[in-house]
């Protein structure tokens, strides 16, 4: 089973995600997308870069489903994919509905869960973390995942979705013990 962390940025979800893999002595894989935006010379409002970033969740999802890999935790996933495809103008609203209902269709939804972390990060400290840093303010993000999260419900409402509250504080943690 993948567990894939997802949510805004700067909402703590790195820091749950390893925590959580700890707990469950579970590998946790990040993409290292950033590095591969960079040295590829990707665009951010290409469809390329929307595809490219599909192209490996996709097929961590079959490798999922097919029972090729073992259970770890995914910093980020296929919701993050088409959240940024859409906030970024790499493809619409509707593209990414349709490209979602061709995953699920696929069966590459099975086997997985969703732990969706809300939260701010209460450091008002500006980061120096990508180029997307302008983002970290805004609730764009936020109010697409969760109308993305409400769309793979309503497609396929056998997945599991685990919201997770993170204040900031050990009862977060203690929290993820529960999971």
């Amino acid at each position: 089973m993948i567990t894939i962390f997802e949510g805004p940025r700067n909402s703590g979800k790195t820091f749950l995600a390893n925590h959580f893999s700890t707990l469950n002595k579970l590998p946790i894989f990040k993409f290292e997308f950033v590095d591969w935006f960079n040295c590829l010379k990707l665009e951010d409002k290409s469809k390329s870069t929307h595809l490219f970033a599909l192209g490996k969740e996709a097929m961590l999802m079959q490798l999922n489903r097919d029972g090729l890999v073992y259970d770890f935790i995914l910093d980020r996933g296929f919701l993050t994919v088409f959240t940024w495809a859409i906030i970024s103008g790499r493809i619409s609203e509707q593209e990414a509905k349709s490209q979602i209902e061709m995953v699920v269709n696929k069966g590459l939804i099975s086997n997985l869960r969703i732990v969706k972390v809300k939260g701010k990060n209460p450091n008002e400290q500006p980061r120096n973390k990508d180029k997307w840093d302008f983002r970290d303010s805004s609730d764009e993000e936020s109010q697409t995942l969760e109308n993305l999260i409400s769309f793979v419900n309503s497609k396929c409402p056998s997945i599991e979705v685990i919201e997770v509250e993170n204040n900031f504080t050990p009862d977060t943690l203690q929290k993820l013990k529960e999971i």
